[in-house]
C-alpha cells in the first residue's frame, strides 16, 4: 500500500525494485513492509503526525492512529443508480495520536471490513485530506500496525445543551459573507461571551439572532450546540436558539497579564510594553500568513505575557503604553516554554475604554510602522481615520484624543512657508 504515496514519482516496477534492494542492503534485517516505509521516507513522503494533517499540502498523507470511535457501515444509494444496483457502503473512524484526532471516512469494500476493527487498536493509514475540512480524511489504504500509541487527544464532541448558558456579551463581531462548498453564499457572525469560568465563542449562520444584542449585557442562551475539539470549546446557535435577558449581571473571569497560566481562557488585561513589526511568512500549505508579537505587562508591574496576533489581528494598531484587554485567547506554552496568548480566529485584542478629550492639533503627517501619525516636533499621535492623508503635509486635525491616538473628525491642510520649513529643519 505504500506505493500509493510515491506513485507520481516512480512506476510500480521501480518501486518494487527499490524495496527489494533495500531488503538486500539491510541483510534481511527488515521485512518488505519496513523496507517499503524506508523507501517512501527516502523519497520525502514519510509518515506524519495527525496534528500535522491540517497543514499538509500533499494529495496523500500517511500516519499511524489509534482507533477511538467506530461508526458502523450503512448503506446508501448513489445518485443515478437504478433499483437493481448494489447499494454503496460508508463507515467512519475517529483516529488519534498525542498531537490530535482525525475523522476518516471509508467507502464500500473498506467500509464493509470496519466491523472487524476494534477500538484501541492501531492502524497505519494512507488517506486523502478532504478539501475544506481541517480534521477529516478519506481512506485510501490501511493495515493493522504493531506501533504503540499510549496517549491520544480526545475525539471531538458535539452535543445540544440541555441547560441554558448564562453569560455576559463581551464582543460582537461583524457579519461575514461565507462561500459554502456548493458555491452558495451564507452569512456568519460570532460573539464572544464570558462567565466566572472563563470565555467562549458563539457562532451563528442566522445573524438576525444577535441583532438585538449589545456588548456588556447579560443574557441566557437556550438550545446551543456545544462543540469540543482538542482543548477548545465553542458554541453554535441555530435558528431554534432562544435568547432572553438574564435576571442578574454576570461576572466574567478576568486575569492580570502577570498572572496568566497555561490552560486559561479568560479576559486578560495589561499595559503594552513592546510591539514587534508584522512578519510575513509562507505556511506549509504554501499560503501567506502574518504575525505580530506583543509583550503585555502587568498593570501592577510584576510580570508580563507574550501575545501572538495572527493575520487580520496583526493589523490591529497597538502602541507601547496602551491599556488593552485580550478576550478568549487560549494561554499555551510556545516553543520557548513561555506562556503565550494566541489572538486569531475567535479571539480579540482591543483598547480598554477610557474617556477622551476633544483636541485640535497641528503638525506634519508622518508615516510610521503603526500607521499615519501627526507630529509637531515635540508630540506625536497615531491618527485613526478613513480620511486620505498625504505624508509630509502639514495639517490641522480635530477629534477625540486618548491613548496616544487622535480619532480624527476633521482635517484641514495648513500651507507651509519657506521660513516654517527652515525652522523645522533647524529643530531637527
Amino acid at each position: 500500500m505504500h506505493y500509493a504515496l510515491v506513485s507520481d514519482l516512480l512506476t510500480k516496477e521501480e518501486f518494487d525494485e527499490r524495496v527489494e534492494n533495500k531488503c538486500e542492503e539491510l541483510g534481511g534485517a527488515v521485512d518488505e513492509v519496513c523496507a517499503a516505509m524506508l523507501v517512501v521516507e527516502e523519497l520525502g513522503r514519510s509518515h506524519i503526525r495527525i496534528g500535522e494533517i491540517k497543514n499538509t499540502a500533499t494529495a496523500l498523507v500517511s500516519f499511524f492512529g489509534k482507533i477511538l470511535e467506530i461508526t458502523p457501515p450503512r448503506e446508501f444509494r448513489r445518485e443515478g443508480d437504478d433499483e437493481n444496483a448494489e447499494p454503496g457502503l460508508v463507515a467512519s473512524l475517529i483516529l488519534g495520536d498525542p498531537t490530535g484526532t482525525v475523522k476518516m471516512t471509508l467507502w464500500d469494500a473498506m467500509a464493509a471490513a470496519v466491523p472487524e476493527l476494534e477500538v484501541g487498536s492501531v492502524l497505519e493509514v494512507i488517506a486523502k485530506p478532504r478539501p475544506g475540512y481541517r480534521n477529516e480524511v478519506t481512506c485510501a489504504a490501511l493495515r493493522p500496525s504493531q506501533v504503540t500509541i499510549v496517549e491520544t487527544k480526545k475525539p471531538p464532541k458535539s452535543e445540544t445543551m440541555k441547560v441554558p448558558l448564562a453569560a455576559k456579551v463581551l464582543h460582537i463581531g461583524n457579519i461575514r459573507e461565507i462561500t459554502r462548498r456548493d458555491g452558495s453564499l451564507s452569512e456568519l457572525q460570532e460573539i464572544l461571551v464570558g462567565d466566572p469560568s472563563g470565555t467562549a465563542r458563539i457562532i451563528t449562520w442566522e445573524p438576525e439572532l444577535f441583532a438585538d444584542l449589545d456588548e456588556g449585557v447579560s443574557v441566557s442562551f437556550a438550545g446551543l450546540t456545544r462543540k469540543e475539539d482538542e482543548d477548545s470549546v465553542e458554541y453554535v446557535a441555530g435558528d431554534s436558539v432562544v435568547i432572553t435577558p438574564h435576571t442578574e449581571p454576570i461576572e466574567v473571569l478576568t486575569c492580570d497579564a502577570g498572572d496568566v497560566t497555561e490552560g486559561q481562557t479568560s479576559v486578560v488585561t495589561g499595559v503594552v510594553r513592546s510591539v514587534s513589526p508584522v512578519r510575513t511568512f509562507t505556511t506549509r500549505r504554501g499560503t501567506e500568513s502574518r504575525v505580530k508579537n506583543i509583550k503585555l505587562g502587568s498593570e501592577t508591574g510584576h510580570g508580563y505575557v507574550n501575545i501572538a496576533c495572527w493575520n487580520e489581528a496583526a493589523d490591529t494598531a497597538v502602541l507601547a503604553g496602551d491599556r488593552v484587554e485580550v478576550i478568549n485567547a487560549p494561554a499555551k506554552l510556545n516553543k520557548y516554554g513561555d506562556v503565550e496568548l494566541s489572538v486569531g480566529r475567535g479571539a480579540v485584542l482591543r483598547e480598554r475604554e477610557e474617556e477622551g478629550v476633544y483636541t485640535e492639533f497641528e503638525g506634519f503627517v508622518v508615516p510610521r510602522i503603526e500607521g499615519m501619525t501627526i507630529d509637531n516636533g515635540t508630540q506625536a499621535f497615531l491618527m485613526v481615520t478613513d480620511l486620505p492623508l498625504t505624508p509630509a503635509v502639514r495639517i490641522r486635525a480635530e477629534g477625540i484624543c486618548k491613548n496616544f491616538r487622535l480619532y480624527v473628525e476633521r482635517v484641514e491642510v495648513v500651507p507651509v512657508s519657506a521660513a516654517d520649513l527652515k525652522d523645522r529643519l533647524r529643530n531637527l
